[in-house]
């Protein structure tokens, strides 16, 4: 894997935070989907496993020897780019690779366990709590177009103050 705005040669340095943490979402994203598309493990893991061996390769460098650097496509050992993002792209990538060992979707029929709940957790789920919506009343369309003459006027006043100034 590589992030063109951050490796080529032309482009180094003018990458963001973003960009830098990319890689760290790709492979998370292409792992989870060998679960939920399993035609596609066989494209994706060996991709996912060289990527992982080019981040380890890089995770060499810092005050520790152990902080991970950016370029995985460089044969060479740490390139002395890092930050979070490098360090999230290694743990992600390597940590993938482990996909293979993780339990399948869990569903209702595969041990799911989550319950519905009617009032959206806003408080008791039963039916006798529920809101009745009667229909508008002539006092409420009254009040309800009072309010919205005065906002109006309060809009167009102060839409009006700015434009003219005083």
């Amino acid at each position: 894997m590589y992030e063109q705005a951050c490796e080529q040669v032309n482009t180094v340095g003018t990458c963001d935070t973003d960009q830098q943490s990319f890689k760290a979402y790709l492979s998370h994203w292409m792992a989870a989907t060998t679960k939920i598309a399993p035609f596609t493990a066989s494209y994706s893991l060996p991709l996912l496993s060289s990527s992982a061996k080019a981040a380890a390769l890089q995770c060499s460098g810092g005050t520790d020897g152990t902080t991970c650097g950016e370029h995985w496509t460089d044969e060479a050992a740490y390139d002395g780019n890092t930050g979070l993002g490098q360090q999230m792209s290694a743990l992600s990538v390597i940590q993938s690779n482990l996909i293979t060992q993780a339990r399948g979707l869990v569903t209702n029929t595969t041990g799911g366990t989550s319950v519905g709940n009617s009032a959206a957790g806003s408080g008791s789920s039963s039916s006798s709590s529920t809101t009745v919506i009667t229909p508008a009343t002539g006092a409420d369309k009254a009040g309800a177009g009072i309010l919205t003459a005065l906002l109006l006027a309060g809009v167009l006043g102060g839409v009006g103050f700015m434009v003219t100034g005083t």
